[in-house]
């Protein structure tokens, strides 16, 4: 027999979260976790995302929906960080809201998204505010936030000022755990990686124009952050790209400010680009070639750009030569067919094409 959820299951819940008493609002909270997995979850999220979807764009969301349930949750997160002065506050609650927001994401309930809508304004202003202030929840939260702008119309709803206040943040805590890390203090990699795995995410979904002063503010911190890193590795990788994201968006904008960025992470990604065996890494590089290549178009500094990547352009093409089987059209003695070109392959080639234009131009 199939498990029915009903409205009063849904108001017990409400009634302990809305509840001006902490132990009620932690036995809301465990309830309902109870709720969101195991056999109960498929109906209890389906019952909640149908009821969701039923909501009109200006409809102020009933207890039944998932944006009240957020804001239920964001209350409760409020209520335990000031009432917990003299102990860190639970992270049962920061945990709730993330699987929460998770299960409001997910289609299968209800075959449809953004059901988040009613409240995602006020949801990063209140993930904004709470990372600040609650280093214990960060994990957490960052988790939030990710899975936020993943879908690309909740990032258009975010404030101006809050989308400021989440760009320096995490600019800083990439460039603290970037420091701590050399400093040998203890900091996880997979750490330092999640923080910068929310900062491109935030590049890669701006709610606008960047704003002159985060102009400022990036290219500060990418300066900083390239005069950390000592090895290459996801690290590494995942800071390229968030400059090649950044130099896709924004580049246009800069002036002769992206030769700030050129200048500052030159001598790394070049020196990296010769010696990695990282395929990743190296296409990330290959991009940024491009991406600074095109920006240079005309510009004094052309000609030295020009020069460095003709140098190892060359080198590549030369590589592949005679790196055998890796060639990419090497005629096979089997069947004499030509082999397909790598991803890679193709990407070092479309530069050498874009070089050897503009070389000749």
């Amino acid at each position: 027999m199939a498990l029915k959820v009903t409205s009063r299951d849904i108001q017990e819940i409400v009634s302990k979260l809305s509840s001006d008493k902490a132990k009620s609002r932690e036995e809301g909270v465990k309830l309902l976790n109870t709720w969101l997995d195991g056999e109960r979850k498929a109906a209890f999220c389906t019952y909640i995302a149908e009821k969701t979807a039923m909501l009109k764009p200006y409809d102020i969301p009933h207890s039944e929906t998932w944006p009240f349930l957020v804001e239920l949750l964001m209350n409760c997160v409020l209520l335990e960080i000031s009432g917990s002065k003299k102990r860190p506050p639970k992270l049962t609650f920061a945990k709730t809201l993330r699987v929460v927001v998770q299960r409001a994401e997910d289609s299968q309930y209800s075959g449809k998204t953004q059901l988040l809508l009613h409240v995602v304004k006020f949801l990063f202003k209140h993930v904004c505010d709470v990372l600040r202030d609650v280093p214990s929840f960060q994990s957490e939260y960052s988790t939030i936030l990710r899975d936020l702008l993943a879908v690309r119309p909740y990032g258009l709803h975010m404030r101006k000022h809050t989308y400021y206040g989440l760009m320096l943040f995490y600019m800083e805590r990439v460039q603290t755990s970037l420091s701590a890390k050399n400093d040998g203090q203890l900091n996880p990699k997979d750490e330092i990686f999640r923080c910068i795995l929310t900062l491109h995410s935030l590049l890669e979904n701006p709610p606008g124009d960047f704003s002159n002063d985060l102009r400022e503010q990036i290219l500060v911190g990418f300066a900083k952050f390239f005069t950390q890193i000592r090895d290459e590795g996801k690290v590494t990788r995942k800071l390229i790209e968030c400059i090649n994201t950044y130099l896709l968006i924004d580049g246009p904008n800069l002036g002769l400010k992206y030769l700030e960025i050129h200048k500052d992470v030159q001598q790394l990604v070049f020196s990296f680009w010769k010696t990695t065996h990282d395929r990743s890494l190296k296409d990330s590089i290959v991009f940024y070639a491009k991406l600074q290549l095109n920006l240079t178009r005309g510009a004094a500094d052309e000609g030295a750009l020009l020069e460095e990547l003709l140098d190892i352009t060359y080198k590549e093409l030369n590589q592949m030569s005679i790196s055998g089987n890796n060639f990419p059209w090497r005629e096979t003695l089997k069947d004499e067919k030509y082999q397909s070109m790598t991803r890679s392959q193709c990407s070092i080639m479309e530069l050498a094409a874009l070089v050897f234009c503009r070389d000749q131009s």
